[in-house]
């Protein structure tokens, strides 16, 4: 045999080992490279897509040694139906790997899969129920991303993540942990039925046309009431009845106008005007994707609410008191403006001003007040106020040149004295913060009666203020009327700590369920919503730092 083909036969032997080598390598050793890698130089992936878990997996897989996780044909059914079953809950099963998952499960039971075949089936599965789990504690998105008045703290994760996965594995408990997960407040699970439901309706062909036209009042009589009929009761305010003329506006239409109206915040009289058309000819699917994004809200808030805790949604221009998860007082709210956004955290309310005193921030000081007192001199004594230097010495508004002053040298403080006239009215409930942000009464209560109630700086102004006051004190024998009324005639501001913090929660939603699964959509009075839902309909991106 000639030196070149015993070389070329050399050749031959050597690859053909390697690649015998290579197909012997275990399910353990293809799992070891693909997590660990020299200087951490590379990436946890499969078939070029970078998984979500890398610090996870590596420590996951290392602490068992590498042995695959994903043995038990029941962890695998129950991990595939509960990843199927993220749509119910306004997620999308494809961000979790889903249909790689499903056709290498399937190619499994047809035939047996490759070492590195059942890694990669392996890693996606870890990886899947990882970030499934993540999304229903935390949110798909990060909420302060897309607006920075943003504010309530991440939900907080399982202490050991590690032990948790391994233990919910061995005890095959998947879909109990799963569900363990997912935020426990009435208005989440509530809200999950009423998304099936509309997209059941949706399947259906959606709800019947209403068109545009004048303003119909009850007793009308309009082919445009046949509309709006079957309309109310395809969204479930009207029941099917039996009627002579359908084109009448009758009294039983005119009562189902006015529940359509209160679950969308609008001025229940019973009218279809402009607004209340406007509302009804919102498609099917545009109500779905509210339910959608604000699913993804309610996970960011509701994880673990607390027993007892205050909730001002500011879309929804209310504050509620919500104890053992049932609700125990109700007032209608005033918000900031558009552009003057009432601010989205979480704080703690620990004590209430009665008969306050309101020092007007600079902004306001400077930007209103200041022209008006170059008009005229005389206006700190018509508003009640009165003027300091920044050491709280009163000074004398007559001895001040206004016209020298401009918003960048103002020096002065200005502070409205307590009384009926107070921009804060006669109370306010505080929650230190870094906003300067709290709840008060107003002397201006018409505006409580309007449609849309964005009128503050920023701060709530409260039309049911002895109602709080006296939910929170929760002792009517001393904290009465009669008690309230003694502190307001003496004129003097009172400061009274509560008998228990509160935690109140400033939010946002634009849809929501109340406890008789009434559901109800707000305007986007924000306008937030069309960056959530844009981001929500995206890809998850894997490689995002979180």
């Amino acid at each position: 045999m000639t030196k070149l083909k015993i070389l070329v036969l050399f050749f031959i032997f050597i690859s053909t080992s390697t690649s015998i080598n290579a197909q012997e390598q275990t399910v353990e050793q293809v799992l070891e490279s693909k997590v660990l890698s020299e200087e951490g130089q590379n990436v946890v992936a499969v078939n070029g897509i970078e998984l979500f878990s890398q610090e996870e997996l590596p420590q996951f897989y290392s602490n068992r040694d590498f042995e695959p996780a994903w043995n038990n044909s029941k962890n695998k059914k129950d991990l595939i139906e509960s990843l199927e079953s993220s749509f119910d809950e306004g997620l999308s099963p494809n961000d979790y790997h889903l249909e790689m998952i499903k056709l290498l499960t399937d190619k499994s039971k047809k035939g047996k899969l490759s070492h590195q075949e059942r890694a990669d089936l392996d890693l996606l599965m870890t990886d899947a129920l990882i970030l499934y789990a993540s999304h229903l504690m935390e949110g798909k998105l990060e909420q302060s991303d897309l607006r920075k008045t943003w504010d309530v703290e991440r939900n907080e994760g399982p202490s050991n993540p590690d032990s948790l996965l391994t233990a919910t594995l061995h005890n095959k408990r998947i879909k109990v942990v799963l569900e363990e997960f997912k935020p426990t407040h009435y208005m989440y699970k509530l809200m999950k039925l009423q998304l099936k439901k509309l997209r059941t309706e949706a399947a259906e062909g959606g709800w019947p046309l209403v068109s545009e036209g004048e303003t119909l009042k009850p007793g009308d009589t309009s082919a445009r009431v046949v509309e709006i009929r079957n309309y109310l009761m395809a969204v479930g305010d009207l029941k099917k009845y039996s009627v002579e003329n359908e084109e009448v506006f009758d009294t039983i239409v005119e009562a189902a106008v006015k529940d359509f109206q209160v679950r969308h915040k609008l001025t229940s009289d019973g009218v279809i005007g402009k607004g209340t058309i406007e509302q009804m000819r919102v498609p099917i699917e545009d109500r779905i994707d509210m339910i959608i994004l604000n699913l993804e809200r309610t996970r960011w808030i509701f994880q673990h609410p607390d027993d007892d805790f205050l909730i001002v949604n500011i879309a929804g221009f209310h504050v509620k008191r919500i104890t053992n998860k049932k609700e125990v007082f109700d007032s209608r709210v005033i918000v900031g403006k558009f552009h003057k956004e009432t601010p989205v955290f979480k704080g703690v309310m620990k004590y209430i001003d009665m008969n306050p005193t309101w020092t007007l921030p600079y902004s306001i000081s400077t930007h209103e007040t200041l022209p008006k007192l170059k008009k005229d001199p005389g206006y700190l004594a018509a508003k009640h106020m009165e003027v300091m230097d920044r050491n709280g010495k009163i000074l004398d508004p007559s001895t001040i040149d206004w016209n020298q002053y401009s918003r960048g040298n103002f020096p002065f403080i200005i502070r409205q004295k307590a009384g009926p006239w107070n921009a804060l009215g006669e109370v306010k409930f505080m929650f230190p913060n870094k906003y300067a942000v709290y709840l008060h009464d107003t002397p201006s209560r018409g505006l409580f009666n309007r449609q849309d109630r964005a009128f503050s700086h920023g701060c709530i102004r409260t039309e049911d203020k002895w109602g709080l006051m006296m939910s929170l004190m929760d002792d009517p024998d001393v904290w009465n009327m009669d008690k309230i009324n003694e502190i307001l005639k003496s004129g003097k501001t009172t400061t009274i700590t509560l008998p228990k913090p509160v935690n109140i929660y400033l939010i946002y939603l634009t849809a929501a369920v109340d406890q008789d699964n009434n559901l109800m959509f707000m305007k986007d009075v924000y306008k937030r919503d069309k960056a959530v839902i844009t981001a929500l309909k995206e890809p998850f991106h894997f490689n995002k730092v979180r």
